[in-house]
């Protein structure tokens, strides 16, 4: 029995060791919610559709509301996600986030630490649909890697309409 216990006790930590590495040694919680722009607030989904995130790619399942017009985004589905690292990160001059609403690396638009929210997180609110798979890099700090995510919609996913 012991035996079994140390074994799974290896096993989590290779599966802990192989999600910092997939991370650039920062991990990550990530969070769907909504965005509310007058107030900047971000709100977290509890109901309707959710994400899973294996490594870099976070699929979005279950019915995405529709969205009036947001952040210059035009009217859609759109979704909020909040990437908030597990450990304390100071940022500096290498801190980038950049985004793009497709998957072939083009159009990316690129900030700086003073878009980082005030608990050092990043709320990313892109628009979802069935032909684009947008994409976030985030380099917190001089001290970790740059990492990609891409937001993928599940087979089940259904795009609510207005």
């Amino acid at each position: 029995m012991k035996l079994l216990k140390r074994m799974a006790v290896c096993v989590t930590l290779a599966f802990v060791v192989m999600a910092c590495v997939a991370c650039g040694g920062t991990p990550v919680n990530i969070s769907l919610g909504t965005y509310n722009e007058e107030t900047e607030t971000f709100t977290t989904v509890t109901s309707g559709y959710s994400i899973t995130v294996t490594g870099n790619q976070i699929t979005l399942s279950g019915e995405v509301p529709y969205s009036e017009g947001l952040l210059g985004l035009d009217a859609g589905n759109i979704v909020a996600l909040k990437f908030t690292p597990t450990t304390t990160l100071t940022p500096d001059e290498e801190t980038s986030i950049q985004t793009s609403n497709s998957s072939n690396e083009s159009g990316w638009n690129t900030y700086g630490q003073e878009n980082l929210e005030s608990d050092g997180s990043v709320i990313w609110v892109t628009a979802v649909n069935t032909t684009e798979e947008p994409q976030i890099k985030i380099k917190w700090n001089a001290q970790t890697q740059e990492v990609t995510y891409t937001l993928k919609l599940a087979d089940d996913a259904t795009l609510l309409t207005e």
